[in-house]
């Protein structure tokens, strides 16, 4: 991609699925655009209109094939392919594949998912290209700017045995080692798209801060994080910024907390520090994305504050003491969902229901 300006203007914005959640299977967002289409979108794609790229985070294999479609665990979290050209049409250039959901319907779906989102006219980054991660490359005003996207969260369908084709990482030492080489290589800006950290936590952990600082002293100028569902603060460290989490953007959970998010715009000039702003947006109703009203836009602005999670009273000390806090919400939005099941209970299909109601079942006898 090659604009001429000399500054670089990115939007990017956090979890996208295509496919339904397992507690919306049937009612969810691949059902959403399958009745509304680009109406689902149509409300915020001015938002990118200045951007000179659009990033976001795909959490869904986007592929139909292996499809068996009266099974449940064949079906949930799947997108359909076709849907992929309301993204496009909204206006979103970039799509990362380096998360815990890529995997989750085999390798073959995974590289069908990288097809349809090329042939829908986007790029992907976050695949493992045996040097590295691949590069999304944009050109403005004579000089290449890089981006590229890393996973560090558990891989959840794969064998542990299997070679992985997206870039997934381990050690934080040998991450920044890694930087540090695309630093070099890189003559413009370098913007990093991360999946990590736990869900449902509107702060990041520790060791989150600190990678996030390592990250920008090793030459990264723009960290955009995902994973956690909802947003957590911006902060300007140094000459770059980091925005921890991005929250949800396109999906379909039912807490409020989760249709929270925004737009995040940064523009980039050459020896200037980063010029952020964003844009509050809201998950509504039928899953519709719309500018945020004054009550969201306030809660949004709130959660993106660094000075909010520096004063916090019971800020986290270490990474146990955070993971004990997850713990915590992952139990809520358990309970949550089953409140949730039962209240919609009558939007399920027969064959759904019935897998979903056994599936529970045998978790909570298994303790699985």
């Amino acid at each position: 991609m090659t604009v001429e300006n000399k500054t670089l203007r990115i939007s990017a914005v956090g979890d996208i699925s295509l496919g339904d959640h397992p507690v919306c299977v049937g009612h969810g967002m691949r059902s959403a655009f399958s009745k509304s289409g680009f109406e689902i979108v149509e409300g915020i794609s001015k938002c990118f209109e200045s951007a000179d790229l659009v990033l976001a985070n795909l959490e869904t294999v986007t592929s139909d094939l292996g499809l068996r479609p009266l099974s449940l665990a064949s079906f949930e979290m799947r997108g359909n392919p076709s849907h992929l050209q309301f993204l496009r049409q909204a206006g979103i250039d970039v799509l990362c594949v380096a998360n815990n959901h890529s995997m989750q319907h085999g390798e073959a779906a995974f590289w069908d998912t990288v097809s349809n989102v090329r042939k829908a006219g986007m790029d992907v980054i976050g695949l493992e290209s045996g040097s590295g991660p691949n590069i999304h490359v944009i050109s403005h005003g004579g000089i290449e700017s890089h981006i590229f996207n890393i996973s560090l969260r558990p891989e959840e369908w794969a064998d542990r045995n299997t070679a992985l084709p997206y870039s997934k990482r381990e050690g934080h030492a040998d991450l920044i080692a890694e930087v540090e080489k695309l630093r070099a290589a890189c003559p413009g800006f370098l913007i990093c798209s991360i999946h990590w950290g736990l869900e449902f936590l509107d702060y990041p952990a520790p060791s989150q801060v600190e990678l996030g600082h390592a990250l920008i002293d090793s030459g990264v100028d723009v960290v955009f994080g995902h994973h956690s569902h909802v947003v957590q603060p911006v902060e300007r460290y140094k000459k770059g910024v980091i925005f921890y989490s991005l929250g949800n953007f396109l999906f379909d959970l039912w807490s409020e907390s989760t249709k929270q998010t925004l737009v995040a715009n940064v523009e980039l000039e050459a020896g200037q520090a980063p010029c952020v702003n964003w844009v509050p947006i809201k998950i509504g109703e039928g899953f519709r994305l719309e500018i945020a009203d004054q009550a969201t836009q306030t809660e949004v602005n709130s959660l993106l504050s660094w000075e909010r999670f520096e004063t916090m009273a019971n800020k986290p000390t270490s990474d146990d003491d955070y993971f004990a806090r997850y713990r915590v919400e992952e139990l809520r939005f358990r309970y949550s969902s089953y409140r949730y099941f039962l209240r919609n209970i009558l939007r399920y299909p027969p064959n759904f229901l019935v897998q979903s109601l056994a599936r529970t079942a045998y978790r909570r006898l298994t303790g699985t």
